[in-house]
């Protein structure tokens, strides 16, 4: 079956010189080329920094795996894609430049994009969001029109807390209708999160038990060995609990503990999300901080932010009363792992020797793969039970060029479908979440060596 191909677009990245553009947005965009579903299209790169975009574009590359075979078609496409580009140097908190912007725009697309359909990716600090949509309106970049869209994708964090959420949101919502905003979690854009509400609602042997009658806890971690890097003066304002539990872990417990929606549809998906969210609270809470982190360039000597995170959160309705969600996530420790795992209550046992374990269904997100884990007799035994796995691995049934998460919401924005998006009253209250859990948290800030498995969490 053809690919569908995507309506022309004008590509306007803020922090086109950044680590996400280079290493994420400019790889998709380069993707969607070579699958031959975005072929009109033109890019306008914009950062503070002088430089070139063939620059930018030498360091996308790296992050693109050509075999040798390859090499040739690979060499056409980024010539196509530095072609189709340009770049402007331009402070985005002062106004003067904005019309150069419309001006630069307007010579790029008489070229390659008559439809003036724009897709404006702003992946800035959050403390920019406000003044880049406001002038992006001021002087008509950005325009209403049932012909063409302008649509705008915010990347995370969206704010610092729930106040500042909500300015942003304010400001946006005078510019942009709601239809028109992409909040990118990029965790919602792969595949097995994506496939986590075909999985429980087209199965019946998963949908009936998805309840505290048959649930005993959900964990959910996301872990990694890399350490802070070069992101010292960003992740010290954040740390774990606002990097990353505000939004894709609290996105994962909404996505894993929401009612079935009316239909599969974005608005349907969102409005049960947001219900999840406005039901969980944090009943603990231990926060730590990996033993060299003050020493990273850009970090404040006697700085207090986590890098590591571990909560217990409750669910306050009638499927999941009871039903502990434990999520982890940090910095520097010995496992890059990301899964769900729902841990099934025992059953009545019928044996003398009754099996220790119970059932487990984990999704496994960094290496994409299902595991169902059941009971069953040991063979050569009259009844000795043993754990045996069940398992589907995304490579192994399918083409392991499949999109990644970065193409997925890219091409998504271009198609108008928000399901993997975040809604304005979802990004609040996960932050009413997350401030209520700073303002509450008394336990002092835990140390752990970097490699290791984490502090040693009280339980």
């Amino acid at each position: 079956m053809a690919n569908k191909t995507l309506k022309s677009t004008t590509f306007v990245i803020f922090g086109a010189g950044g680590d996400l553009s280079t290493r994420k947005i400019l790889p998709a965009i380069y993707k969607l080329v070579e699958s031959k579903k975005l072929s009109k299209f033109c890019i306008i790169g914009l950062a503070r920094t002088d430089r070139k975009f063939n620059d930018i574009i030498k360091e996308a590359k790296k992050h693109i795996k050509t075999s040798k075979k390859d090499q040739a078609k690979a060499k056409k496409i980024w010539e196509k894609i530095e072609q189709r580009s340009t770049y402007l140097s331009l402070d985005f908190n002062t106004e003067s430049g904005y019309q150069q912007l419309k001006e630069t725009i307007h010579k790029l697309e008489s070229r390659y994009n008559k439809t003036k359909n724009r897709l404006f990716y702003l992946a800035t600090l959050p403390t920019q969001y406000q003044n880049i949509t406001k002038y992006l309106t001021k002087y008509q970049i950005a325009t209403k029109s049932s012909i063409k869209f302008s649509r705008i994708a915010y990347e995370k964090p969206f704010g610092t807390d729930q106040i500042t959420a909500k300015k942003i949101n304010k400001c946006i919502n005078k510019v942009f209708h709601e239809k028109l905003v992409y909040r990118i979690d990029h965790y919602l854009g792969k595949e097995l999160v994506s496939n986590m509400a075909l999985l429980r609602f087209t199965n019946r042997v998963l949908e009936p038990l998805w309840s505290n009658k048959h649930i005993e806890k959900v964990d959910i971690v996301m872990t990694e060995k890399l350490d802070i890097g070069k992101r010292g003066n960003f992740y010290d304002n954040y740390g774990a609990l606002k990097d990353v539990v505000q939004n894709h872990l609290l996105q994962l417990v909404a996505l894993t503990a929401m009612e079935q929606p009316k239909k599969l549809e974005a608005k349907y998906i969102r409005d049960q999300k947001v219900k999840v969210l406005q039901k969980t609270k944090i009943q603990s809470m231990q926060l730590g901080q990996y033993n060299k982190f003050t020493k990273v360039k850009g970090v404040k000597k006697n700085s207090k932010t986590d890098t590591f995170a571990a909560l217990k959160l409750t669910i306050n309705n009638s499927r999941w009363r009871g039903v502990p969600f434990n999520i982890k996530t940090g910095k520097a420790l010995n496992k890059k792992e990301t899964y769900i795992d729902i841990k099934f209550k025992h059953i009545p046992c019928l044996l003398q020797s009754c099996p220790r374990e119970t059932n487990h269904l984990r999704i496994n997100i960094k290496d994409p793969n299902i595991t169902l884990k059941i009971n069953s007799k040991l063979p050569g035994t009259k009844n000795q039970v043993i754990p045996i796995s069940l398992k589907f691995s995304e490579n192994l049934h399918f083409d392991q060029n499949s999109p990644k998460a970065y193409e997925n919401l890219i091409e998504q924005i271009i198609q108008g479908d928000q399901s993997a998006f975040v809604r304005s009253d979802e990004v609040e209250a996960s932050w009413k979440i997350i401030d209520a859990a700073i303002k509450k948290h008394k336990g002092k800030l835990l140390t752990y060596k970097k490699g290791s498995t984490g502090p040693k969490v009280p339980k």
